[in-house]
């Protein structure tokens, strides 16, 4: 890995980890702070604003590589696109701070993110077309600005759901940010490794205030903020030559926030719930009904997010006609795992509901 890389990741590390402290004091002074309800795990009211040290640690990243590296940007465009992701994730970051300090209206907050993400899509991060393992390309058309708008919408809100822990959400973004950049190496995507490294620093410089029991919290401004970057890489990664496989990486990755994403639409509108409607039955809280303590849950989580960062990063050196097989086992795979958890709760719960 070229030592341009490592002061990136080592840049957006110290950047968060020194803003961290000082955004903790900025929002105990301001009253920005998470107050405790029956629904979550922290006693006291708990500083919000922790996702503002993501920001400072992309701007110092970013300073770095336009002001003392400006060769690795080779091409204008290139700049140009980072310019533009830091952008509309900066716009993201706002949403999220406005909602941190008061409460904004689940549709209103939808239509914010759709619009924001609409502009991202128009800015050319999206995917116009797929190659076909059995040869062939594919032109979406404007199939593909919607399937890029509801990606970025589906990453963004997966991240904002599951963090529900402290260091939670952290970890499983480092994770895919680690997986992102291992596949981003061979073949070589400049603007992937450079998100994904940046996200890798901010990351860790913000877990040791975040790990719990926390100190801060990085609320909806990071939760957006680490989606829309995530979401964003992803896209950039696919622009030029979508393939099956290509497409299908990200939610391998993903597959831990994707998937309590997925059970919790389906779980709140049999409910009849609204859609941002907050509840207790997101994975992490499961785990903790069945005994985990906080910590237990997060790392338990943290070692399924690595074993399949990693299965991704290897089925990317797969060739691409085995792409649809590699779904296929790892969507029967995802299934059974389900399946077996759900029972397992079941059995657990009702257990103890007969010994009481």
């Amino acid at each position: 890995m070229p030592s341009e890389y490592w002061i990136i990741l080592f840049l957006s590390a110290a950047a968060s980890f020194a803003a961290t402290p000082w955004l903790r004091r900025m929002a105990l002074r301001l009253d920005i702070t998470d107050r405790p309800s029956a629904r979550k795990i922290h006693a006291r009211p708990m500083p919000y604003l922790g996702g503002l040290a993501f920001h400072i640690a992309m701007t110092a990243a970013l300073g770095y590589v336009f002001l003392f590296a400006p060769y690795m940007l080779g091409v204008g465009e290139l700049r140009e696109r980072l310019l533009i992701l830091y952008s509309v994730a900066a716009l993201f970051l706002l949403l999220g701070v406005v909602d941190d300090i008061k409460p904004i209206p689940a549709s209103l907050k939808l239509l914010v993110q759709i619009a924001l993400s609409f502009l991202l899509v128009s800015s050319g991060f999206g995917v116009a077309q797929m190659t076909s393992p059995f040869g062939g390309s594919l032109v979406l058309g404007w199939l593909g600005y919607i399937l890029s708008l509801f990606w970025i919408l589906t990453i963004v809100n997966a991240i904002n759901f599951i963090d529900g822990l402290d260091g939670l959400a952290g970890g499983i973004v480092f994770f895919a940010a680690l997986a992102n950049l291992l596949i981003a190496l061979h073949p070589w995507q400049n603007f992937v490794c450079i998100i994904s490294l940046i996200l890798m620093g901010a990351v860790l410089g913000f877990l040791p205030y975040n790990f719990s029991p926390a100190k801060i919290f990085m609320g909806d401004a990071g939760s957006l903020y680490l989606g829309v970057l995530l979401a964003g890489s992803a896209l950039e990664s696919n622009v030029k030559s979508a393939t099956m496989s290509s497409l299908s990486l990200p939610v391998v990755i993903l597959s831990v926030p994707l998937l309590d994403a997925f059970l919790t639409v389906i779980r709140r509108g049999r409910k009849g719930r609204r859609f941002f409607t907050a509840d207790r039955e997101h994975l992490h809280h499961r785990l903790i009904r069945l005994g985990f303590s906080d910590r237990q849950a997060v790392l338990s989580v943290y070692g399924l997010c690595f074993l399949l960062s990693m299965s991704a990063v290897f089925a990317a050196q797969l060739p691409n006609r085995y792409s649809i097989l590699f779904l296929f086992v790892f969507l029967a795979a995802a299934g059974w795992g389900l399946a077996v958890f759900n029972a397992f709760e079941r059995r657990m719960i009702g257990g103890e509901r007969e010994e009481e």
